[in-house]
């Protein structure tokens, strides 16, 4: 299965082409083996393999900025517990060298595969395109915080 045409990933390359400046580092957790099965709980992935072909397909755009590591968490659980990702498929996005502090649960397709591609591309260039009021009210936090953002067309 082609998650994204071929019209979709060559558009893709000329616009990595110009948009991205710096390297960016994806990681995919996955848990392989089921395919399209349905499983018990914490048994098989029927999008992992889906998330798999995407990420490659954003590597290929721009193979000189973007690198992918995949990490299988029925295999490398000790590395996923320092990442602290419990669920599967999820792809990590961080700039090199960096911890990835943006993610993706499950298969960021249709309405949230825009927010993935927006992602890398402010990853590679450093920017986070906040405004300064949204920088002063974080400034403001004393504790550790973590924001999730729910995507969906429904």
């Amino acid at each position: 299965m082609a998650v994204i045409p071929e019209s979709v990933r060559q558009q893709l390359k000329d616009r990595f082409e110009t948009a991205l400046t710096g390297p960016v580092k994806l990681t995919l957790y996955t848990r392989p083996g089921s395919s399209r099965l349905i499983l018990p709980a914490g048994l098989g992935c029927p999008t992992c393999e889906d998330a798999r072909q995407m990420a490659e397909l954003l590597r290929d755009a721009a193979p000189e900025k973007i690198t992918l590591e995949v990490v299988d968490v029925s295999r490398d659980g000790a590395r996923v517990e320092i990442d602290e990702v419990a669920d599967v498929p999820t792809i990590a996005v961080a700039s090199d060298g960096d911890i990835a502090r943006i993610r993706f649960q499950g298969l960021p397709t249709g309405t949230e595969f825009p927010a993935l591609i927006d992602a890398v591309e402010r990853v590679s260039r450093a920017e986070h395109g906040l405004s300064q009021e949204s920088l002063d009210a974080l400034a403001k936090l004393t504790e550790p915080t973590e924001l999730l953002v729910f995507a969906t067309p429904t």
